[in-house]
């Protein structure tokens, strides 16, 4: 069942304001509304105007359009927002054992070759990035088969990560990166592997490319740097 453009915009409030850990009430609050009038916003049970729109996106830190912006699935229609695409990238976390997961939307700006881009950190779930760690904000350059990314947590602004992926030119559409930042493990500059794709991916095909690789490590120790040199196969 296709969602109509009230829930498609109340989907989009609440994914902010859970990535931006807000109750109901804290957000009614931001917002000078009601919290039955903020959740029936999120259910897409009333209409909202542009001037209400224009407030979230400024209590959320983001572009209007975001708020309106839905990808389109299975569908030839030409997309009317600069909304472009939804992608997933995972990353390893060798403390807790685990496949970190999150979502990356990314819009198309005036600037050529340069996307804005929106990352939900760490999710719960896939499917509902607004419960996530830590929500971060910026750009994205792309030129040849690099496309770098430089954004900062929504919540600290202070805090700033960068990451490059490389295009393997395969038909799946997987690519492996890096992800830089001060590491909240470590409290020190620190570096990731990170796989980011199209797809939502299962656990058992990601960890044998995410963990560091023999030759991951053979490149540190003869270069002196971390450089990614394993690919994604089909």
């Amino acid at each position: 069942m296709n969602m109509t453009i009230n829930e498609k915009v109340g989907s989009n409030i609440r994914k902010y304001r859970l990535a931006h850990n807000y109750t109901l009430k804290e957000l009614s609050t931001l917002a000078h509304k009601s919290c039955s009038t903020i959740s029936k916003y999120e259910k897409g049970v009333i209409p909202i105007n542009m001037d209400t729109i224009e407030e979230f996106s400024k209590i959320f830190h983001i572009a209007p359009s975001q708020l309106l912006s839905v990808p389109y699935e299975n569908s030839s229609v030409p997309e009317k927002t600069d909304f472009l695409y939804q992608q997933y990238m995972y990353a390893y976390d060798g403390k807790r054992k685990r496949i970190m997961k999150s979502v990356i939307e990314e819009f198309s700006t005036s600037e050529e070759n340069t996307n804005s881009v929106q990352i939900f950190y760490d999710v719960a779930d896939l499917k509902d990035p607004g419960k996530c760690q830590v929500i971060y904000s910026g750009v994205s350059h792309k030129f040849g088969p690099w496309q770098n990314y430089h954004l900062k947590n929504l919540a600290h602004i202070s805090e700033e990560i960068w990451m490059c992926a490389l295009d393997n030119f395969s038909q799946n559409k997987n690519r492996v990166g890096i992800l830089a930042g001060i590491s909240s493990v470590t409290m020190s500059p620190s570096t990731r592997k990170i796989l980011i794709s199209s797809e939502i991916l299962k656990d058992s095909v990601l960890l044998d490319t995410l963990i560091l690789s023999k030759e991951d490590i053979q490149s540190m120790k003869k270069y002196n740097i971390f450089s990614i040199s394993q690919l994604i196969d089909e």
